[in-house]
């Protein structure tokens, strides 16, 4: 009987050939009531991999941006064309202008803001009941001080300003007595996430998203001691992650090594059941 299904159209990595990796996350979830696309990579790569897989993404009727960033939404405008139904839930900041501190240079990584009126859009709020299986949340305490995230701005009539992610939201899928978690890149931090999460439903079998623990500028990664703090505030709980993106290679080893099996890394076609 089917729960949730979770096929990661795309990721920065690939074990199928066929498959073509790129820079960003989009997530095909499949539960007994709807068909729904988490975040579009920054392209139309992740059509064409669903394609490949046999996923009809016309059939598709929710769709849930988890942030104003490209790498997560610049397939929007790709996939408003091949699907003529589907709402998109985003959230009310996310089609600010954002930036990337390269070097000297800031670079737009924003949504294309000429979508911001399509009718298919639906802003979202603090929390979203969508119905019994869809919840969406961006009501998430603290922040998470990386470095990767000192690096990113939103555009003010006196400049920049540090983006402080309140375009940032999260949705949970519960099916059949399961509960999922996905997130985009995290960039409140994955453990404020999970507690957010827990308010509203206090068992969150399987979470999906970026840590955002790696920097592609700087091609660097966290600190090692952030990485294993985070890993051992994250051992203690009950939800079993799956990461990618984001989070890095060098900072996913160092939290399996710690965490075992309870996480597990994502990558271009891997089709999980929960």
């Amino acid at each position: 009987m089917l729960k949730v299904k979770i096929t990661t159209l795309l990721e920065n990595t690939t074990k199928d050939a066929a498959l073509l990796p790129k820079h960003g996350l989009s997530i095909h979830i499949e539960t007994p009531k709807h068909k729904i696309l988490f975040d579009l990579g920054p392209d139309d790569t992740f059509l064409a991999n669903a394609q490949k897989m046999g996923i009809d993404l016309a059939e598709v009727d929710t769709v849930v941006l988890s942030h104003g960033h490209y790498d997560h939404g610049g397939g929007l405008p790709g996939f408003l064309k091949i699907n003529n139904k589907a709402k998109v839930y985003i959230n009310p900041l996310a089609f600010e202008p954002y930036y990337a501190k390269l070097l000297f240079i800031k670079k737009y990584i924003g949504l294309d803001q000429n979508f911001a009126g399509n009718e298919r859009i639906i802003f979202t709020s603090d929390t979203m009941q969508i119905d019994d299986e869809l919840f969406i949340f961006s009501d998430v305490e603290g922040q998470f001080e990386s470095k990767g995230n000192r690096s990113l701005f939103k555009k003010i009539p006196a400049g920049f300003a540090r983006d402080d992610f309140a375009h940032e939201q999260n949705l949970i899928v519960t099916a059949k007595g399961t509960s999922v978690l996905f997130s985009g890149c995290s960039h409140k931090g994955i453990a404020n996430i999970l507690r957010a999460a827990y308010k509203y439903k206090p068992t969150i079998d399987a979470a999906f998203g970026g840590f955002h623990l790696y920097n592609p500028v700087k091609k660097s990664s966290e600190p090692t001691e952030v990485v294993e703090g985070l890993a051992a505030e994250l051992s203690s709980l009950e939800t079993v992650l799956y990461t990618g993106h984001c989070t890095g290679k060098q900072a996913y080893k160092t939290m399996r090594d710690i965490m075992g099996d309870k996480i597990r890394h994502l990558h271009t076609g891997a089709v999980i059941d929960i």
